[in-house]
């Protein structure tokens, strides 16, 4: 409920050549967390490990990589149960809060064949979702830094990071910002590592000249290292939203919100509508010759109708004609089963619109710019229509939306033309950006960037290809894994230096 509030960077996607037509202005709405704990405080907070093959593909060079070794070790070192022996920075448990739909859907699963799965690692079949709570509430890193309150940490808010600042060799050495419009600089000794996202660690590398040279020259900036900032940009593309009729409403709507036993069952008990993540159930599925899932569910006992159209439709950038013609001529209640694209290949950028660090990039997703999406995406449609079919969902009185989508009344309803129609004009995202400072492109595996010293990126912008599921847990166990190198790569720089005679008075030895 924080999205496009002042919590909220507000970023939007340029027009879409491919996707999007039924949106406003054919634009994708893009909420980043702009407060402390970043977009954690305002995502889903699903907690997702992926599959063990996501993290080989990272590795391309690495011919010893191994799952249990490399990777496992930082996912358990966040998750908190009896048995683990690590000091955990991530809560994860099961959802305080279900719906009375929640079981429905994990039997609708149960008769197309699926079984019942963990819910943490990727694997086919369904489950109830995990999420990044503890006792009822959203639980994210800095919650964890601040609980130590570690002595050495110093938070700078209302404060814009302008650039990184460079030594002729590329060094970082601090960076620029503003702060209440006064402009300061910071020095480190150690060094620089941005953290600011998808959309601003690109932002600020090539606001410092680090990116690509024709684009940093149309833009007045002198480019001091030629990389591809803010390539491969990718996103789990969905849709579907309200795609669903139920004969049956769930327990869990804006009455529910509204009550003060609610507010009551949150605050002393953690428990109660309040502590839903909204997406109640996941599923996975993988055709039969590939163990890596394509095809990800996430179900919500809901749509953007819940409200009535007062709030959640504007989120998504449904506009009033679009509402008029197609939200409210539902006279049911409505639930979602959103259709996610795990491993798209359609690839977008993030480029400077101009120079002003104070103006939002240009960012195009490039969406389904690849028939594969839309294939994927179809097939999904397909199994949502046999998900529907189940005992189950029948007893509750699911159906598709027999309304035509706005700009598709052309084609016959639940046909391949009306479908790919559907699914170009109402294009939605998972909110799942990762790439643009992708590893093996912009930063090397101790996640410096190429060409310079003392500079860093830990962030979902360099993850190089998306995870099988929500990104989350990916990217804060690949953030574990980047503190460890990068203090280790701190201390072999200091050594080196420090051996050196030549070097003595310039490096801090310790």
């Amino acid at each position: 409920m924080l999205q496009d509030s002042v919590f909220d960077w507000q970023y939007r996607t340029v027009p879409q050549k491919y996707a999007c037509w039924g949106l406003e202005k054919k634009v994708s709405h893009w909420p980043m967390g702009k407060m402390l704990g970043g977009t954690a405080m305002l995502n889903n907070m699903i907690y997702v490990r992926g599959h063990p093959q996501d993290f080989a593909n990272w590795y391309k060079d690495s011919c010893n990589y191994n799952y249990t070794i490399d990777i496992l070790p930082y996912f358990q070192k966040l998750e908190s149960n009896k048995t683990n022996k690590y000091k955990c920075s991530v809560f994860v448990e099961d959802m305080p809060f279900k719906s009375n739909l929640s079981d429905y859907f994990l039997q609708a699963g149960l008769c197309l064949g699926f079984g019942i799965s963990d819910g943490v690692n990727s694997e086919p079949g369904f489950s109830a979702t995990r999420v990044t709570m503890r006792n009822g509430q959203r639980w994210t890193p800095y919650h964890q830094l601040e609980k130590n309150k570690k002595r050495n940490l110093v938070v700078i808010t209302n404060s814009l990071v302008e650039k990184v600042l460079l030594k002729d060799n590329y060094e970082a050495y601090g960076v620029k910002y503003t702060h209440l419009d006064e402009t300061y600089h910071v020095r480190a000794n150690k060094g620089v590592i941005l953290s600011a996202g998808v959309i601003g660690s690109p932002k600020i590398l090539m606001l410092s000249g680090i990116g690509p040279r024709k684009h940093l020259e149309k833009m007045k900036i002198t480019p001091r290292v030629d990389l591809p900032v803010g390539d491969n940009l990718q996103d789990h593309v969905t849709t579907g939203l309200d795609l669903i009729t139920l004969e049956s409403p769930p327990n869990m709507g804006v009455k529910q919100m509204l009550s003060p036993w609610s507010a009551f069952k949150y605050f002393l008990l953690g428990k109660g509508p309040w502590t839903s993540p909204g997406c109640e159930n996941i599923a996975f599925f993988n055709s039969e010759n590939e163990k890596v899932p394509e095809l990800q569910f996430m179900i919500l006992p809901y749509g953007a109708a819940i409200d009535g159209g007062s709030y959640l439709r504007s989120l998504v950038g449904i506009g009033e004609k679009l509402w008029e013609s197609y939200f409210r001529k539902v006279n049911e209640s409505t639930m979602t089963i959103l259709p996610v694209v795990l491993h798209p290949k359609s690839r977008g950028t993030v480029r400077l619109k101009n120079k002003n660090p104070k103006t939002p990039p240009l960012i195009d997703p490039n969406y389904l710019s690849e028939n594969y999406d839309i294939d994927i995406l179809l097939e999904g449609i397909e199994l949502i229509k046999e998900f529907l079919e189940t005992p189950p969902m029948r007893r509750l009185g699911a159906k598709l939306n027999p309304v035509k989508f706005p700009g598709c009344e052309a084609f016959g309803f639940d046909t391949r033309p009306y479908w790919e129609c559907y699914v170009r004009h109402f294009t939605l995202s998972s909110y799942h950006p990762v790439g643009t400072c992708a590893l093996g492109q912009v930063i090397d595996e101790s996640f410096q960037v190429k060409g310079t010293n003392k500079l860093y990126v830990v962030d979902g912008s360099v993850l190089p290809t998306l995870p099988s599921g929500n990104p989350n847990g990916a990217i804060m166990m690949m953030a574990e894994r980047a503190a460890e190198i990068i203090k280790h790569h701190c201390w072999l720089s200091q050594r080196r230096c420090c051996s050196s005679d030549l070097f003595q008075d310039q490096c801090s030895c310790y």
